[in-house]
């Protein structure tokens, strides 16, 4: 036999035994072919395939694949290596066996001496803890030879060895050792490991997490537990160990690690005179980015400070960093109070503290400003020694630039040193006054510009596959429809690409395989619709793809509102198919989402000399996008009102575009949900017209139009909410005395009575959220979906920002889902339109007291924003946010801090605030007066 035949064989049928020998002996001119048979053989062992009926999996055995791994690393170049996925040493066993395979290993490893060995291990220790070797057989590479030396590889593998080591004691028969013996075998190889133990000091590994169960009662072990103890047998140097953690805590590491050398640092319980020789090093972690890091230095630090061997130079340097930092009340606050004791300590640092004091002032925290300003107030009234005059000139001129930014009980203390104005200032006054009558802007500098050409067409192509920007995806298929006449002949050739992107398997195939890879379904969601219109393009819009994507809101899949969505685009799918050159009377005219009066006309009059009927989900997304309040624009479409021949159209029209019209046409009853006829859907698309017209009405007429009276027809959808206390109890088993533990909180309870039945039609837009079953919980997808969603109904938001408040903002302190959902909300409210309502408000409020920072962040900006373009009703807002307080929602002190920063911004902001507070004070109860303190420090002055 050929040797690539001999190879095959040994693989197929034979063990590794076989295969070194027959390695070491491989002539150098049968490498490239062995190799590429070794790749072949490979690719067919590991692929998944169908194995049974319902079993799927790959066909070679875990012998085979350490083999063809023996044969890569004798016969495998660099760039062929790299590919290469394999965790050297999983497959070999356990005891004698595993022993054997390690020496068959390292004699292949010797022979072949791969050039790109060390790299691919560098590699394998970066994708992941599991792709490491065993530590031992890394040592024994070493001492071989075989690898050189590599701290950061060797301290990760070692880390991980020790969960390693539970696996692979464990997969024996043996019984699995105590807690004292596995620490014996640590202390017993401790000049073995003691070089790449202190590596962990210097690079990120699994040392904080890495664990391993011993004994019969599975008594855990973990890295602290053994470092502690080679410390205790003397195996390791305890003061070495505390000058490693600090240098390690003044790395960019992970936080957990962080966490573990500190812990680490504290379990070795240094003693005073310890600390004070390492004060430098607690100096220079001030200079880290993580407040806990930053909190233990200065726990330390702050016992040291009445010493007088305490150096005070290098802690000044850096505190003037720390007080200029936002983020840091609590390391402020301590700093603040150390600086007192060592004023006392040492007076002549008095003019350096004085300096800090001032800048703190600059701190959003009344706390911190109350403590920076008592210790100016030491520092100027001190006696032994006075300070100079240029130096009280100094900061007394320095202080003055804080004056507007000094809260209350600052204020109060340092007014004698604030420096009266020559001439009172004039007072600015600039009150706020919410904007009624919002009309969107139908300019021509805000109209969406139509697709230009191809290239665009093709580049907003991998835009909306982004599946990000609501206005993308509008323009791309109104793009399609545009320039349908002009794509190129090898157009699909050219959207390959984007296919491979929906389509990983497509990559190298062609014929009759790719076709049938474009032809699978199993889209769902919003993204579905898309990457369903990109492959249905891909097919010339020969087939029906759209209708097919799941977007069942039952099943939790996506919005309601994503199946109205999906009927814009099965009619811009059926428009291309038959390349009728019609445009969706939804697509936005202008920015952000508006459909112009006038425009409206123009593509009804279009599809009236078509003679094709609209769709009705098209038409009714359009009314609802419809800027009716142009009074020049709907003055324009008017005049072309006649032009219609359709008189439903021209008395909908009539009515929509008309100021001060109330009373609706008699309607019959609407036709079951599953008719997609306009005929049928006049009645709906009345109901979702006078909704938008007034969000707030009441029709009575409406109440004809279906069997029931349900949620949103009639009258609009505005369930009643209140607070409802909840308390949990539990024993802490693990603290001494197993106390009990009371936790109490409050949740945002909507008592309103919601049905369990389906909306009568899928087209009432503003009814579909009103439903109990499946809305009970934020789903997964809505986070991505609601900029979409909200877009179809810009007029009327409250019914899906009332879904928001019911499944994402019940209670405080929710999962991630819920964060994002509420940031979707919030996201959507930076830009103009009408003015607040009740739902718009507590979704502000709600962000406003939002337990994540960036929720808050965002907040204040919708804050802000409403503030210019006069959304905002400070009272509502006011008064909503004190029943939040009022109810003990959230903590004071979270709304305190959060709202001082829109304070001294604008005058008009300021008067906006103020009403606010105003408001909000008013619904706090009366008795407890540390409540309403905290809003003096929020108070514009």
């Amino acid at each position: 036999m050929s040797p690539i035949d001999t190879f095959d064989h040994i693989i197929r049928h034979l063990s590794v035994s076989h295969l070194v020998p027959f390695l070491l002996a491989l002539d150098k001119k049968d490498i490239v072919a062995l190799r590429s048979k070794a790749k072949t053989l490979r690719n067919e062992l590991t692929a998944v395939r169908q194995l049974g009926v319902v079993t799927w999996g790959r066909t070679g055995t875990e012998a085979q694949l350490e083999m063809l791994f023996l044969t890569a690393v004798a016969t495998y170049t660099r760039k062929e290596a790299l590919r290469l996925n394999h965790t050297v040493g999983r497959y070999w066993g356990h005891g004698s066996e595993r022993a054997a395979n390690q020496e068959q290993f390292l004699a292949v490893v010797a022979h072949a001496r791969p050039i790109w060995f060390a790299e691919w291990l560098e590699r394998q220790a970066r994708g992941g803890q599991w792709g490491l070797p065993d530590y031992a057989l890394l040592r024994e590479m070493e001492a071989r030879q075989l690898i050189d030396y590599e701290p950061a590889l060797f301290a990760r593998t070692l880390a991980h060895s020790l969960t390693q080591h539970h696996y692979t004691r464990f997969g024996t028969q043996q019984e699995p050792p105590s807690r004292t013996q596995l620490l014996t075998q640590f202390e017993q190889a401790a000049d073995i490991l003691g070089r790449d133990v202190l590596a962990f000091f210097a690079y990120d590994t699994t040392v904080d997490s890495s664990i391993v169960y011993t004994g019969i009662a599975q008594q855990q072990v973990t890295w602290l537990d053994v470092l502690l103890h080679l410390t205790t047998a003397q195996r390791l140097s305890r003061a070495s160990l505390l000058s490693h953690c600090l240098v390690a805590l003044r790395r960019d590491f992970r936080r957990p690690l962080l966490t573990w050398f500190k812990n680490l640092f504290l379990a070795l319980q240094p003693t005073p005179e310890e600390c004070l020789e390492r004060q430098q090093e607690f100096v220079d972690l001030l200079a880290h980015t993580q407040p806990q890091v930053l909190t233990f230095a200065l726990d330390h630090l702050k016992a040291l400070w009445d010493r007088p061997e305490f150096k005070p130079a290098p802690l000044l340097l850096y505190a003037e960093g720390l007080v200029m930092r936002q983020n840091l009340k609590t390391v402020q606050r301590t700093l603040l109070s150390g600086f007192d004791k060592l004023l006392t300590r040492d007076p002549t640092v008095a003019p350096e503290i004085g300096r800090l004091a001032v800048a703190a002032m600059a701190s959003a925290d009344a706390a911190v400003q109350t403590k920076a300003a008592k210790l100016l107030v030491s520092v100027l009234r001190a006696q032994q020694p006075p300070l100079s005059v240029d130096i009280t000139t100094s900061l007394t001129r320095s202080l003055a630039e804080y004056t507007e930014l000094l809260s209350a009980g600052a204020r109060q203390l340092l007014v004698p040193w604030l420096v009266p104005a020559t001439e009172p200032l004039p007072t600015v006054t600039a009150p706020y006054v919410p904007h009624a009558g919002f009309v969107p802007d139908l300019s021509v500098a805000n109209a969406l510009p139509p697709v230009a050409d191809w290239h665009e067409l093709l580049f907003l192509t991998g835009q909306v596959l982004r599946d990000e920007h609501v206005l993308d995806l509008e323009r791309w298929v109104d793009g399609l429809r545009r320039l349908q006449p002009y794509w190129p002949t090898d157009y699909a050739q050219q959207l390959r690409p984007y296919l491979v992107q929906l389509r990983p398997l497509l990559k190298g195939k062609t014929g009759e395989p790719a076709t049938a890879l474009i032809a699978e379904n199993g889209l769902a969601g919003h993204r579905g619709l898309v990457e369903a219109l990109v492959l249905s393009w891909a097919q010339g819009f020969t087939t029906e793809r759209v209708s097919k994507v799941n977007v069942r809101d039952d099943q939790d899949t996506s919005d309601p509102l994503v199946l109205v969505q999906q009927g814009r685009f099965v009619t811009a799918e059926h428009h291309l198919r038959s390349r009728s050159g019609l445009p969706l009377l939804s697509t936005p005219s202008h920015a952000p989402h508006w459909v112009a009066p006038s425009v409206l006309i123009e593509r009804l009059l279009a599809y009236e000399a078509a003679q094709t009927d609209p769709d009705p989900a098209d038409l009714i997304v359009a009314l609802a996008r419809t800027a009716y309040a142009h009074a020049a624009d709907a003055r324009t479409a008017l005049a072309q009102l006649p032009q219609l021949q359709r008189p439903e159209l021209r008395e909908l029209l009539q009515w929509l575009l008309t100021p001060d019209q109330h009373r609706l046409p008699t309607l019959r009853p609407g036709h079951p949900a599953g008719s997609t006829a306009l005929a049928d859907a006049w009645p709906w698309v009345w109901a979702v017209t006078a909704r938008t017209r007034h969000p707030e009405g009441v029709f009575e007429e409406l109440a004809a139009v279906s069997a029931t009276d349900y949620t949103g027809v009639v009258r609009p959808w505005i369930p009643e909410w209140h607070f409802e206390g909840k308390t949990n109890t539990w024993v802490e088993q693990r603290k001494p005395g197993t106390p009990t533990v009371t936790h109490r909180y409050s949740v945002l309870q909507f008592p309103s009575k919601y049905t369990s039945q389906t909306p009568p039609s899928p087209l009432l837009l503003y009814s579909q959220h009103a439903r109990f079953r499946a809305m009970g919980q934020a789903g997964w997808l809505l986070p991505h979906d609601y900029r979409f969603v909200a877009s179809l109904i810009p007029h009327n938001p409250a019914p899906l920002q009332w879904h928001v408040l019911r499944t994402a903002a019940w209670a405080d302190g929710l999962e991630a889902i819920e964060r994002d959902v509420v940031q979707a909300a919030l996201r959507e409210l930076l830009g103009p339109g009408p003015v607040f309502t009740e739902p718009t408000t507590v979704v502000l409020a709600i962000g406003l007291l939002h337990h994540v920072p960036a929720c808050r962040a965002l907040a204040i900006e919708v804050f802000l924003r409403a503030c210019d373009t006069g959304r905002l009703v400070p009272t509502t807002l006011g008064a909503i946010l004190g029943r939040f307080l009022a109810a003990e929602f959230v903590p004071v002190q979270r709304l305190a801090d959060t709202l001082q920063q829109a304070r001294a911004i604008e005058a008009t902001t300021d008067d906006a605030l103020q009403q606010v507070l105003d408001a909000l004070l008013a619904k706090l109860p009366a008795t407890p007066c540390a409540t309403r303190r905290s809003w003096w420090n929020c108070t514009p002055t």
